[in-house]
């Protein structure tokens, strides 16, 4: 391999790369707008509590445990929207929590279907309570009641067996032990297992998001795989140029690609730049942070600039930040957009005159379409791929070049 076939390789990923960008930001948007984190996590919690009591669910009427998730996802303990206040199709989308740990599902759960007072009457109760509420806390002790509980009341009485019979007492011991390992409610037991079902089905959902962007796209700038190769290995100057803009590309793909923590690094510090101008007043003289990598880093950051101007409590702060983070999710995509649709018209991908009508050369019976179907495949393989991809291509140049000389 010399150095002309590297390039080659270089400008042909750096153009899938950009593509695949302005697909991610594409599939971001569409997942922000329509909520499909909070919406699957509803659906982990629906299917949790429906399949530990299906009492839940009455054949042809109502299915409580929908309506019990999105009263979790909706409280105001979990909710991190700062949408609470409207009410639509979307907004109620946007309202639902996109995370929750297993303790908080429990203690809302009781919060959502407390015990009646002893002094209310029937009537009252049933003027003030919904038919989920009631259908909830006849579920609460299969939901939560662990087994220790029967454990801890057994204990006095085990008390009172050691006096009498000693070595009964340690057996009977052992055996609570034994099943003491293994207490807990139908949540504490099956939480962890739906939690990994709700990630699954939400990667699912936004590759299906990133095909079909992708094959949209492919076929909507009559992208025809084969012909930019061969268009690319014949055109030095167009390669050398493409090659040049490597970094860019690259440190485009760094701030808009999402982390583990399920937002960018660039969503983060914009969400904390939108903080500090709702609060200009208590954070003044706080110059906002270079770069944030994830949530952890924005909230030591934010709790070092409270302690600092002796701001206190600081939890409202860093639950307004959370919610922020959305928000400026959906905002880096939209500019992250923007910014790639520029570099597309600057690498003159985008055909000049555009085909008319539209769809021609997509019959299956000519090369383009094929071409352009491999196009679509070639970015569904996501950004990730094609960013490490150059990151390890790149790095080979220098080596390869200096071996030249």
């Amino acid at each position: 391999m010399n150095l002309q076939h590297l390039d080659l390789a270089i400008s042909f990923v750096v153009i899938l790369t950009a593509l695949s960008l302005l697909v991610t930001t594409l599939t971001q948007t569409v997942s922000h707008l329509l909520g499909l984190r909070g919406t699957q996590l509803r659906w982990g919690i629906a299917t949790l509590l429906r399949e530990i009591d299906p009492k839940l669910v009455e054949r042809g009427k109502f299915d409580y445990a929908r309506t019990i998730a999105e009263h979790v996802l909706h409280h105001p303990f979990i909710s991190d929207s700062a949408v609470s206040g409207l009410s639509s199709v979307l907004t109620r989308r946007w309202r639902l929590a996109n995370c929750i740990r297993k303790e908080e599902l429990v203690r809302i759960l009781h919060l959502l279907a407390p015990e009646p007072a002893a002094n209310q009457s029937t009537a009252g109760d049933a003027k003030t309570e919904e038919p989920w509420q009631k259908a909830l806390r006849a579920s609460l002790d299969k939901l939560t009641r662990p087994a220790a509980d029967d454990i801890v009341a057994a204990m006095p009485k085990l008390k009172e067996l050691k006096d009498k019979d000693a070595d009964l007492a340690k057996r009977v011991f052992d055996s609570l032990a034994s099943a003491g390992s293994e207490a807990g409610g139908a949540i504490d037991k099956w939480f962890d297992s739906v939690m990994d079902r709700v990630s699954q089905r939400f990667t699912l959902h936004v590759h299906f998001c990133t095909i079909v962007f992708s094959v949209v796209l492919a076929f909507a700038l009559h992208l025809d795989a084969f012909k930019l190769f061969t268009r690319l290995n014949g055109d030095a100057e167009l390669r050398a140029r493409i090659v040049a803009g490597a970094d860019a590309i690259a440190q485009k793909a760094q701030d808009l690609l999402p982390t583990s923590t399920n937002a960018s690094p660039a969503a983060y510090t914009a969400a904390m730049r939108l903080l500090l101008v709702a609060h200009t007043n208590e954070l003044k003289n706080v110059s906002p942070p270079a770069t944030l990598a994830d949530f952890e880093a924005g909230k030591a950051w934010l709790e070092s600039r409270l302690k600092a101007a002796a701001i206190s409590p600081t939890d409202p702060w860093i639950e307004e930040y959370k919610g922020l983070v959305s928000q400026a999710s959906l905002r880096v995509a939209a500019e992250g957009f923007r910014a790639l649709l520029d570099d597309k018209l600057t690498l003159e991908l985008i055909p000049s005159p555009y085909p008319v009508p539209f769809f021609k050369g997509w019959s299956p019976a000519g090369a383009e379409f094929w071409g352009t179907l491999a196009t679509a495949a070639l970015l569904s393989l996501g950004a990730p791929f094609w960013f490490n991809l150059l990151k390890n291509l790149g790095s080979l140049r220098p080596v390869l070049a200096g071996k030249m000389k």
